[in-house]
């Protein structure tokens, strides 16, 4: 009997130095980091006018903002230069959406509201995983390809993304950390997609 109560104590005690080692390790870390913000972020509740203009901006992210970007540059320029740069945004998405589809389905991360009782989902998740932020990567890599092109326009090819991101951490779907890998993949696939896309279809202007 003093052997098994023995045994059982050793085996509770590793159990409990693998627990430390693990919250101490990087990935530990990385995960008490992204638990708090999260956290944190969810529990804001602002007027109910704010939290409806919230969501309508981070619905926009779900495609719907590309065509009124759409129409406002084909008003702005002429009709072979829109339609060039069009060409641009959609070879980004070609390049972006099947890179993200494998990385989701490769690191297969549960969201903030699949792992957290007191998290909830405010916004449809779209898909099962969170890591890397789809939102934040295809819309990063279409607007970065088509802002190369159009400088006057990085601020707003950063700003919405990213943002719309990081309201999908407010909105108990993303983690801080799957908002960053978004970004820095979505602007070298935008990168990539200038880089082929002007090799294969070299600019008219």
């Amino acid at each position: 009997m003093r052997e098994k109560r023995h045994s059982r104590r050793s085996r509770g005690a590793h159990h409990k130095q693998d627990a430390t080692r693990r919250r101490r390790s990087p990935r530990g870390i990385l995960l008490l980091w992204d638990r708090l913000w999260v956290r944190r972020w969810h529990r804001y509740r602002g007027p109910v006018w704010l939290d409806r203009m919230l969501l309508a901006l981070v619905r926009l992210g779900d495609g719907w903002g590309w065509g009124l970007v759409a129409g406002a540059l084909a008003l702005a320029l002429p009709w072979p230069h829109f339609a060039w740069i069009a060409g641009q945004g959609l070879f980004a998405a070609v390049l972006s959406v099947p890179l993200y589809a494998a990385l989701k389905a490769s690191f297969r991360r549960a969201r903030p509201h699949q792992r957290f009782k007191r998290v909830s989902a405010r916004v449809s998740p779209r898909d099962a995983y969170s890591f890397p932020s789809g939102h934040t990567m295809n819309n990063l890599a279409i607007a970065a390809g088509i802002a190369w092109h159009l400088p006057w326009l990085w601020p707003f090819a950063l700003a919405m993304p990213v943002g719309i991101g990081l309201l999908r951490v407010m909105f108990g779907v993303h983690f801080v950390s799957d908002i960053v890998a978004g970004t820095v993949l979505g602007l070298l696939a935008g990168w990539a997609a200038v880089a082929l896309y002007s090799r294969i279809l070299p600019s008219p202007f």
